[in-house]
């Protein structure tokens, strides 16, 4: 049986925040219980674990790890329906900066270490801390509102074995011990600290104060990219913004603007440049 907490999200609220010892899925939990309708979650319920057996992540990549090496955690989130208009697409960037925001908040000296990759990871010295993946479960109320999950997955400790790739990090490397359960809750209260004023601003994530901290703390903004597009189609160019929607700007080669809403980044170098790519 799962542990139940209520966990305080300001001005006297509190959310459920379930963790299970182990799960397969937090994600694929949360949507099977919502298409059921076995539960009515209420926004910013989490389900969490130190254990995930069959977690996946964009691409339908895997993410797995051995028992407490990592947190993954499911939140989940309503828009109205005019707000998900305009600020779905901030969704796994909400995340990505409330993971910072998280982080920082229980080892400060993290802050000038952690980056945002566009659309869904968080960097640790440049290397793939954490993974990101927002879901839509369906819409509510007659159509009135958009539900989600966003779920994350971040390396706490390094597996006997290693890291599953090269370019992954997990917070030991750099001496950095954080519990599970103690990053969940911050996570859960700082992502609801950004999505409450973004869904209030009517999904305005200028007005909400999001589009700013994330061009601050995106290290894609100003990188060479190449953006594989669906279709085995690559794009090359700078990215040089995100705009309202959370789309990533990339002018091309040919000086031509894209707007990209889907695609995998790989962050690449100019010629001549020594540093490692990401």
């Amino acid at each position: 049986m799962p542990k139940f907490i209520d966990l305080p999200i300001g001005a006297g609220n509190t959310v459920p925040l379930e963790w299970h010892d182990e799960v397969e899925s937090t994600n694929a939990l949360m949507r099977e219980r919502f298409v059921a309708e076995e539960t009515t979650f209420a926004p910013f319920h989490s389900i969490a674990t130190g254990s995930q057996t069959k977690g996946r992540g964009r691409l339908e990549r895997e993410w797995v790890a051995p028992a407490g090496t990592s947190l993954a955690i499911s939140t989940y989130i309503e828009f109205s329906a005019d707000a998900a208009r305009e600020s779905i697409g901030w969704v796994p960037l909400a995340a990505g900066v409330a993971l910072r925001d998280a982080l920082v908040e229980l080892a400060p000296e993290l802050a000038p270490k952690l980056t945002i990759k566009w659309p869904n990871d968080l960097l640790l010295d440049g290397k793939k801390l954490s993974g990101i993946l927002g879901e839509m479960l369906g819409v509510i109320d007659g159509g009135q509102k958009f539900a989600c999950a966003v779920g994350v997955g971040v390396n706490l400790r390094t597996p006997e074995g290693g890291l599953p790739f090269d370019r992954a990090i997990a917070l030991d490397t750099l001496g950095v011990e954080i519990e599970g359960m103690q990053l969940a809750e911050a996570f859960v209260r700082q992502l609801a600290s950004r999505i409450l004023p973004l869904s209030a601003a009517n999904g305005d994530a200028e007005a909400s104060g999001l589009r700013p901290d994330l061009l601050l703390h995106c290290s894609t903004i100003g990188t060479d990219v190449r953006v594989m597009l669906p279709g085995d189609a690559d794009l090359i160019g700078r990215a040089t913004g995100v705009n309202a929607q959370g789309n990533l700007e990339v002018r091309d080669t040919h000086g031509e603007m894209h707007s990209i809403n889907v695609g995998d980044i790989e962050h690449v170098r100019p010629v001549g440049d020594t540093r490692e790519v990401e």
